[in-house]
């Protein structure tokens, strides 16, 4: 009975893994998902500063073959918010990074097919 609930288990979380189009980095914190399709699919942090994180997410995403499209500062220059838009395909693939204090980056992304 243990096995069977365990390859479940199992199953599922390689399931939730499967779902990003990009590998997140390793010290990557989890904090929401959604599928819903109606908010960000994802929205994690990560210990370091806005240009460390959005270059580790930057490589990581262009690693699964999708194309640099656009930088947007939300900002005034760019040094607490910005939008990042990679495209592959017919699909875009937009992510939000912003700074709180310096050492922390929160970022979510969403795909539009």
């Amino acid at each position: 009975m243990k096995k069977p609930l365990f390859l479940c288990l199992l199953f599922a979380a390689a399931a939730s893994f499967a779902a990003d189009p990009f590998e997140l980095p390793k010290n990557t914190t989890v904090i929401s998902r959604d599928d819903s399709g109606k908010t960000w699919a994802f929205n994690g942090m990560l210990e370091s500063a806005l240009p460390a994180s959005k270059k580790l997410l930057k490589e990581s995403i262009l690693k699964k073959g999708y194309r640099f499209q656009y930088e947007i500062p939300v900002d005034e220059k760019g040094e607490k918010q910005v939008i990042l838009s990679f495209v592959k395909d017919k699909e875009t693939l937009i992510v939000m990074l912003w700074s709180e204090g310096g050492k922390k980056t929160f970022f979510s992304y969403g795909v539009t097919k």
